[in-house]
């Protein structure tokens, strides 16, 4: 199984290095959700979303029309945003990623966000948004801008000081990765908050002093005050620890005197019961269910767990993820009553398609009582395929229209293992209506084959006139479906012919990791070739050879096509995703190659059929889109007016939509400028941002400027010439990615850069 690391994120952020020219058009896509997508004898509200693994979830109202709409988080991905168009008690969450932009932040790829609460902190009825930022426990109040759309402005990390002394202050923690609770559990009107301590036994409870202080509802000042809430501590055990007295230190200790430390929990506070007191569902990183424990305050005058249930509930259907659940209470169904969604806070080693588990509450607001509805919440009305999507375009049914698939890498099996399939979306569109409805989601009975991953490339590789269907896996290798279709005006008939590929010397085809194949003719020869991406993030290109109608001959010609390697220093998880085509208004075949941060590089000077130069580098960062890490684009114009849609799987094995905007221009892109070096860094930065350049470039004046992902100008400088470095102060930007652009008589550049405050 693939693994989405804080190591990796870290490494990648240091310095971002682009060699690049062309024609950089700006932000020629944008994201969309005009075409239909029917499943399961309905429309997929949902579909264009992008899939979900580890979603958190809040409650907000989007748009501010009164109504209570839905924002997911997903850890090291961003935002998702859908608007409620249903009704109380029959709620229909439309994907809508317009709302998406005002969450700058959480959009911004850094370890440090690692959940996301949305409440009402200061008594204005706007949800404000609480993360962990640099520190346990940051804080940015909500607004609605001119356009009626929620926003935030930050306010202030959290830091306590108890006796004043000169000590400094101390922020309120939250272990990495641990997602805490935010309530107002002393019931005197201000939000609490409560986490557990780092070395992950006890519970701290930072109170919120602003009503004891008399202060402005628009304030929060704490202090630490009890180091072992609820008298419980949790060990290795699932579970609990009952009647643990509070010392100085809040620590347990066993009769060794050896300090006990367990990181990994998720907590959130409910009212089970009805008694007035704070009851907690805690899920650990050790263990795939709940242990819900039950407050004794009521009997005792003390916040005090005296029992608990260990597979919650353990009266009903007991909660099974395959680790580390996490509990987010909130009103799902728009009934006045809160329910309870379960999902995983274990990214990359957990289950990724029923991996949302609804409890609908079907007892009070006061008294609550949870029954269990469904494992596959929200993820069953999307285009979600497991883990690592690849999704094509191709007229399977020979009807004139281009058909959707999407491979993966695939579904979560008990054990770790990933099993791939196959979804096929018919193209159902009717004039001025683009539609998908889904055909099967286990096209090929591939799942019954045990491949682990599956991404897509049809052509005629074999030179009998019919367009062939390799497929890509995880460890490197690839598999063969032979069309035996009677004529290549039918439906392809695809049969496994060789479950390894092999080249023209019998030999098994494998580019090290995560195959990624495309079929295109790149000498221009006649025949199609076989490209293939891969972990590194380089290209392998092996020649069609072909002299014999239905034989295969394929010869490895280089394992570094056009020089291309994206991600440049990380050759351990770059995944390059190729997309040769056309993929705009102008007709001409671009080079376009997904990788595993996010951005989409874009090549040309391949077209004339040249395979040993250096290809032209053009975007490393195509239409500031960030459709999500391990993105794998694809393009089509679908309505047939004349403006390209861009599809883009993803890690969270979803797919994302995005329009072509306006027609744009051909702009002659060839240079001696081609292989330029740039540097801008640090990445992530906060005051000063670095760029330099080669010194070919330093006979010309710089344009710099600095857009955000929307494609507004945020600052602009020039650089005279002669000059080949600069220092730009970002001071006034808030968080988010940021595009970085160089423009001079020798082209335009662009670097992607994230700004973290």
């Amino acid at each position: 199984m693939k693994e989405f690391s804080l190591t990796f994120l870290l490494i990648f952020s240091c310095c971002i290095t682009t060699r690049c020219y062309g024609q950089f058009q700006g932000k020629v896509f944008d994201k969309d959700t005009s075409i239909a997508v029917y499943a399961y004898s309905q429309q997929q509200a949902m579909a264009w979303c992008g899939g979900f693994n580890n979603p958190e979830f809040s409650i907000a109202d989007l748009n501010q029309d009164g109504i209570n709409d839905l924002v997911v988080y997903e850890r090291y991905v961003g935002i998702k945003t859908f608007i409620n168009t249903g009704t109380a008690g029959n709620p229909r969450y439309a994907y809508a990623p317009r709302y998406e932009k005002n969450f700058p932040t959480v959009n911004t790829i850094q370890d440090t966000v690692l959940y996301l609460i949305l409440l009402d902190y200061n008594c204005d009825n706007i949800p404000d948004m609480f993360i962990r930022g640099m520190d346990g426990f940051d804080v940015s109040k909500g607004y609605y801008n001119a356009s009626h759309e929620l926003c935030f402005t930050h306010y202030k990390s959290l830091w306590y000081n108890n006796d004043q002394q000169s000590t400094g202050l101390i922020d309120a923690y939250c272990n990495v990765g641990d997602i805490p609770a935010i309530v107002d559990i002393d019931h005197d009107g201000d939000l609490d908050f409560l986490a557990y301590e780092n070395f992950g036994t006890k519970i701290q409870f930072y109170k919120n002093m602003q009503v004891e202080l008399g202060l402005p509802c628009d304030s929060i000042v704490i202090k630490l005050a009890d180091r072992c809430w609820g008298r419980v501590s949790q060990t290795y055990d699932r579970a609990h620890i009952l009647g643990v007295p509070c010392d100085n230190t809040g620590l347990l200790r066993p009769s060794n005197g050896q300090k006990i430390t367990h990181t990994g929990n998720t907590c959130t506070l409910i009212d089970m019961d009805g008694d007035g007191d704070f009851d907690y569902l805690d899920g650990n990183i050790s263990f795939n269910d709940l242990v819900m424990l039950t407050n004794g305050k009521s009997q005792f005058g003390v916040d005090s767990m005296i029992a608990q249930d260990t597979t919650w509930p353990s009266n009903g259907h007991i909660v099974e993820l395959a680790t580390w659940p996490v509990v987010f209470n909130i009103d799902v169904d728009q009934d006045g009553k809160k329910d309870i969604v379960v999902a995983s806070n274990a990214s990359g080693s957990s289950e990724n398609y029923n991996c949302v588990w609804y409890y609908k509450n079907t007892g009070t607001a006061t008294v609550p009582a949870f029954t269990f509805k469904s494992d596959t919440l929200f993820v069953s009305n999307s285009i979600d395929i497991g883990e690592g999507s690849y999704p094509m375009l191709y007229d399977y049914d020979k009807d004139g229209k281009l058909d959707l698939f999407v491979g993966s890498d695939g579904y979560y099996q008990p054990g770790g293992a990933l099993t791939s399939r196959i979804s096929y979306y018919k193209n159902t569109s009717t004039t001025g209506h683009p539609a998908f409805t889904l055909q099967t989601n286990d096209f090929l009975s591939l799942s019954s084959a045990n491949v682990h991953g599956a991404s897509l490339a049809v052509g005629d590789i074999d030179g009998d006139g019919k367009d062939d269907l390799v497929i890509g896996h995880s460890n490197g290798t690839l598999s063969y479906y032979k069309n035996v279709a009677a004529a290549p005006n039918f439906t392809p008939q695809w049969q496994l012919a060789q479950s390894t590929l092999l080249n023209i010397n019998n030999a098994n085809i494998s580019v090290g990791g995560y195959a990624a194949p495309f079929i295109y003719d790149i000498n221009k020869d006649g025949k199609p070739d076989l490209i293939i991406g891969c972990q590194s993030g380089a290209l392998y290109y092996y020649e069609n050879m072909n002299t014999t109608s239905g034989q295969l001959a394929l010869k490895l010609d280089t394992n570094k096509l056009g020089g291309i390697k994206v991600v440049p220093g990380n050759f351990f998880a770059a995944y390059s995703t190729p997309f040769i085509g056309k993929i705009d208004n102008t007709g001409i075949d671009y080079l376009v190659v997904g990788s595993q941060p996010g951005d989409i590089y874009r090549f040309t000077g391949f077209q004339g059929g040249n395979t040993l130069i250096p290809y032209n580098q053009i975007d490393s960062t195509y239409s500031y889109a960030y459709p999500g890490p391990r993105c794998a684009p694809t393009f089509a114009d679908i309505d047939g007016d004349g403006m390209y849609e861009m599809f883009v799987g993803n890690v969270l094995g979803g797919v994302s939509l995005y329009k072509q905007q306006y027609p744009v221009s051909v702009n002659n892109t060839t240079s001696p400028y081609e292989n330029v070096d740039i540097r801008v860094y640090p990445s992530p930065a906060k005051n000063i941002l670095n760029i330099d350049w080669s010194e070919a470039l330093s006979q010309f004046d710089q344009h710099i400027s600095i857009f955000n992902t929307t494609g507004q100008k945020m600052l602009s400088v020039v650089v005279p010439r002669s000059e080949s470095t600069t220092q730009i102060h970002i001071d006034a930007l808030p968080s988010g990615i940021y595009f970085c652009e160089l423009q001079s008589t020798a082209g335009k550049f662009m670097s992607r850069v994230v700004v973290i405050r």
